[in-house]
C-alpha cells in the first residue's frame, strides 16, 4: 500500500512580510487540515513542525493543474512527432499553446509562470529562515539532520523551478531572497547560464544533505536530486533559443555532459534502482497510487479530497487515456491524441506500442471498441498509459485524478546515460550499450539483465547510436512530458514537425496536423513573457517574435 507524506498538512502562501497557513491538498491522504491563521517570519519557524509545514509548501507549488497536473507536464509537451492536442480554436489556451499559436496574452503562460515563481518565493523563505532557527545550530543531532534535509529540499526545489523557467522562457528574472512588502520587483532578466550556475549549486548542495535511502513518500532523496541535475545539465549543454532567435549551445557544452556523467555514475554505483520487469505495470502502479521508488525517482503528489475537476490531476481524465463512455468507468475525453506516424515507428514485438497508444475507445461495459485504420478514425487515437481500466475507479476521481505526475523514471536516467556516454566518447561504449539495451529488453518482454541479440543494439557509430537514443526516448517516454524539450535541446524541433507533417500527408491529404504550419523557427522554441508580467515590469522585455 502506498505511503503518503503525512504531517499536520499545512502549506504557506507568502504575501509580503507574512504568510498564511492553509490546508495542504497536494501531499497525500490522511489530511489533518488546520484553521486559517496569520503568522509573521518573526514568530514562525520556531520548531521542526513549522519548518516542515513551510517545506511542504514549497512542494505544494507543483501540485495543481496550473503546474504538474496539466500545464507544466502535458500541455507544454504536446504537438510533436508523438502527440497533439485535439481540437482547433484560438480561444482555449491549452489548445493555442500546444498548437504554437499562443501569445503574450494567453492566460496559460501566466498560469505556469506564476506557479513556478510562487514555488521559488516559498523556497527562498525556507532557505533564509531555517539557518536562522535556534535548533539549526543548538538542536540535537537528529533535529539538525531533519532541518538540513528540509533546507536541502528547498534548495533542490528552487533549482528545479528555475530550471523549468529557463527551459520554457530562456532568460528570466532571477531572485534568491524572499519577497517583502515595498520591494522593487521590476527585475530585468538574467542570462540563463548564470541561472544554471545557481541551479547546479542548489542541487549539489541539496544532494549533500538529502537522505541516501530510497524514499517511502514523494519527498526527494539524494539520488533523485542527482538524476534531475543530470537531466538539467543536458538541457544546459543542449541548444536553446537565444534572445535574438538563434538556436545556440554554449561553447563549453561538454562540461555539462561531464557533469551529467558524474551524477549518473554516482547514482549507478549505489545499485539501488532497477526496472520493473513489466513496462505496463509501471503505469498501472502509478494509476493505483502504488509508490515504486526503484523505478520512479521523482514524482509530484496529488490528492483531491473534493473530487472536483479543478482540484486534482488531469492525468487519466484529459491526458493519457482513451475516450471512455459513461458506464463501468467514468467518462474521459482523451485530448492527447497519439499520432499514427509515431505508432508506425514501433518495431514488431515492442510491447510499448499497444500499451501506450489506444487505437480504440472504451464503451459503457468497459470493452475496447477498435477504431479503424485507414479512415479518419486513426486521427482520434489517444495516449493510453493511464487509462481508466488501470485506475482504482474511485468516485472522487471522475472529474480529475489522484495519480501522481512522475518527473523522472529510472529508464529515463538509463537513456540519459546512453546519450552522455555516446557524446563524450564520440560513439557508444559498453556503458552506453548496457543502458539502452536494458530499456529495450524490457520493451520486448525479455529479462533486462540478459543479453539478447534479437533486441540488443550493437556495432553502431556515433550518429546511428544518437539516432537510436532519440528514437528510444520517444518509444519509452512517450506522453510523459519530455519530447518537446528533447527536440529543442537537440535542435531538431522544426525539422521533426515538418517530417511529421509529411508523414501525415502520406497517409491522407487532409490528415489533421497543424503544428508544423504554426511553428516559427527562432520563435516557437520559447514561450512569450506573459503580458501580465510585462504590464508591471517594463524592464523585462520580450522573447523573439512575440
Amino acid at each position: 500500500m502506498k505511503n503518503f507524506i503525512n504531517s499536520t498538512q499545512k502549506y504557506f502562501w507568502l504575501t509580503g512580510a507574512f504568510f498564511i497557513i492553509m490546508p495542504l491538498v497536494s501531499c497525500k491522504k490522511s489530511l489533518l487540515p488546520k484553521p486559517y491563521s496569520l503568522f509573521t517570519t518573526a514568530n514562525y519557524f520556531s520548531d521542526e513542525s513549522e519548518a516542515y509545514a513551510a517545506t511542504l509548501g514549497v512542494y505544494d507549488a507543483m501540485s495543481s493543474q496550473n503546474a504538474y497536473g496539466a500545464y507544466l507536464s502535458f500541455i507544454t509537451d504536446n504537438d510533436t512527432d508523438i502527440s497533439q492536442t485535439s481540437g482547433i480554436d484560438l480561444v482555449t489556451d491549452y489548445r493555442v499553446i500546444c498548437h504554437y499559436q499562443g501569445t503574450a496574452q494567453t492566460p496559460g503562460f501566466y498560469t505556469m509562470w506564476s506557479a513556478l515563481y510562487a514555488g521559488i518565493d516559498r523556497a527562498n523563505l525556507v532557505i533564509q529562515q531555517i539557518p536562522a532557527m535556534a535548533l539549526y545550530t543548538s538542536g540535537t543531532a537528529a533535529q539538525k539532520t531533519d532541518l538540513n534535509r528540509m533546507l536541502g529540499e528547498a534548495k533542490f526545489l528552487r533549482g528545479f523551478y528555475y530550471s523549468e523557467l529557463v527551459r520554457l522562457w530562456g532568460d528570466v528574472p532571477f531572485k534568491l531572497t524572499p519577497s517583502q512588502t515595498g520591494e522593487d520587483f521590476k527585475l530585468p532578466r538574467t542570462n540563463r547560464y548564470t541561472i544554471y550556475t545557481q541551479i547546479i549549486k542548489d542541487m549539489q548542495d541539496a544532494a549533500a544533505v538529502l537522505p541516501t535511502s530510497l524514499p517511502t513518500d514523494e519527498r526527494i532523496c539524494k539520488w533523485g536530486a542527482e538524476a534531475i541535475l543530470a537531466r538539467v545539465a543536458l538541457s544546459a549543454g543542449g541548444y536553446s533559443e537565444s534572445q535574438t532567435g538563434q538556436m545556440l549551445r554554449p561553447a563549453n557544452y561538454l562540461d555539462y555532459y561531464k557533469l551529467a556523467q558524474t551524477e549518473i555514475n554516482d547514482i549507478m554505483a549505489q545499485n539501488l534502482y532497477k526496472l520493473n520487469p513489466s513496462y505496463a505495470q509501471v503505469f498501472k502502479n502509478q494509476c493505483q497510487g502504488v509508490l515504486e521508488p526503484t523505478e520512479s525517482m521523482f514524482e509530484v503528489a496529488f490528492y483531491n479530497a473534493a473530487g472536483s475537476a479543478s482540484g486534482g490531476n488531469w492525468l487519466g481524465v484529459i491526458y493519457g487515456t482513451p475516450l471512455t463512455a459513461a458506464g463501468i468507468y467514468a467518462v474521459t475525453n482523451g485530448r492527447e491524441l497519439a499520432l499514427r506516424p509515431f505508432w508506425q515507428t514501433f518495431a514488431t514485438g515492442d510491447l510499448r506500442r499497444d500499451f501506450s497508444i489506444a487505437t480504440y475507445t472504451i464503451n459503457a461495459t468497459g470493452a475496447q471498441v477498435p477504431l479503424a485504420i485507414n479512415t479518419r478514425s486513426d486521427e482520434t487515437w489517444t495516449a493510453a498509459k493511464w487509462a481508466r481500466q488501470y485506475q482504482v475507479n474511485d468516485i472522487l476521481e471522475r472529474a480529475s485524478t489522484n495519480i501522481n505526475t512522475v518527473i523522472m523514471r529510472y529508464s529515463d536516467l538509463l537513456l540519459l546515460r546512453a546519450e552522455v556516454e555516446n557524446e563524450l566518447n564520440g560513439g557508444p561504449d559498453q556503458l552506453a550499450y548496457d543502458a539502452i539495451n536494458m530499456v529495450r529488453r524490457r520493451a520486448y518482454g525479455q529479462p533486462v539483465g540478459t543479453a539478447d541479440p534479437a533486441v540488443d543494439l550493437a556495432g553502431l557509430n556515433y550518429t546511428s547510436f544518437f539516432t537510436a537514443v532519440q528514437n528510444e526516448r520517444a518509444w519509452e517516454l512517450c506522453f510523459e512530458g519530455e519530447r518537446r524539450s528533447d527536440l529543442i535541446r537537440w535542435n531538431i524541433l522544426g525539422p521533426t514537425l515538418l517530417a511529421t507533417k509529411q508523414a501525415t500527408l502520406a497517409i491522407r491529404s487532409n490528415f489533421n496536423y497543424t503544428a508544423s504550419t504554426n511553428y516559427v523557427e527562432g520563435k516557437s522554441e520559447l514561450y512569450p513573457i506573459p503580458a501580465n508580467e510585462r504590464d508591471i515590469n517594463p524592464n523585462i522585455g520580450q522573447n523573439n517574435g512575440y
